[in-house]
């Protein structure tokens, strides 16, 4: 069935992003997702993306940040 969905930008972006890396229509996707959350299944995550800096897309905190000093120090240590 065809019909003019009014989508955020942010959500319709992701969506289309999943369809390239899926190989379907992001209008499939969006269907997937609406029937799986609709069907009680897995909870609805933020469908909103993580922004790529500079090509890279950032990941989870895994504990302490990196600060300039250590890699000053790991420099150092290595004569780079």
């Amino acid at each position: 069935m065809r019909t003019t969905p009014d989508i955020d930008d942010d959500v319709l972006a992701t969506a289309k992003e999943q369809s390239r890396r899926q190989s379907i229509s992001a209008g499939k996707v969006i269907s997937q997702l609406a029937r799986q959350v609709l069907a009680g299944g897995a909870p609805a995550r933020s469908t909103r993306a993580a922004p790529d800096v500079a090509g890279f897309r950032p990941t989870a905190s895994r504990g302490t940040p990196v600060t300039n000093e250590m890699i000053d120090s790991l420099r150092d240590a290595n004569g780079v």
